[in-house]
């Protein structure tokens, strides 16, 4: 593979992610439908201004510092009556919608993702095209196993969440596939 056609492909492939994901989340109602907002009145965000000093991740009730009975006896009890927050982000202060930052730093993340997996299926012996889409798929759906999963069964993520989620991985690989297939190793499967 020269380096010419590498680094088309490393750029057709993040802006191919970049596409797919603002579909995604932007067009498609699908993630849209799993998010819920929490209502104006539900709490007093000068009060969690007050509170909570750090940007971070939050839940509620939180694990006892002391690591004492009577203070994870306190934990459960609070866990019985509800309601529990698993993972709530807190941002202090100022922030915008679409921040230009956010969009480059996606966009670098994905011109990683396409290095990387460009990497893997660099190393396949067989660079036919269904045999490169299948894999890349299967890596996709490796991530939402490792990630994904997890994070539904330990965070409490809803199953319509989630499976949204491992979709998103599955289409972005399987994009990613058709563009290694159809451009990248083309001549790489038709001398084999």
């Amino acid at each position: 593979m020269t380096t010419k056609r590498k680094t088309v492909t490393i750029m057709i492939g993040a802006l191919i992610l970049f596409i797919w994901n603002a579909l995604s989340w932007m067009v498609l109602p699908f993630h849209s439908n799993t998010l819920k907002s929490i209502p104006e009145n539900a709490f007093d965000t000068a009060m969690l201004q007050e509170n909570l000093i750090e940007d971070g991740v939050y839940h509620y009730p939180g694990i006892p510092n002391d690591n004492s009975d009577e203070s994870f006896k306190e934990m459960e009890h609070k866990l019985k009556a509800g309601p529990r927050i698993t993972l709530m982000v807190y941002k202090k202060g100022e922030t915008e919608f679409f921040n230009p930052k956010t969009l480059i730093l996606n966009l670098v993340f994905n011109l990683l993702t396409v290095v990387v997996l460009l990497s893997i299926v660099s190393q396949f012996k067989n660079k036919a095209i269904n045999n490169v889409i299948w894999k890349t798929i299967l890596i996709g759906l490796l991530i939402g196993l490792v990630s994904d999963l997890p994070q539904m069964n330990w965070y409490m993520f809803p199953v319509k969440y989630t499976f949204v989620n491992i979709m998103d991985h599955l289409v972005s690989f399987l994009l990613l596939g058709l563009l290694f297939g159809l451009f990248t190793f083309k001549n790489f499967a038709e001398n084999e």
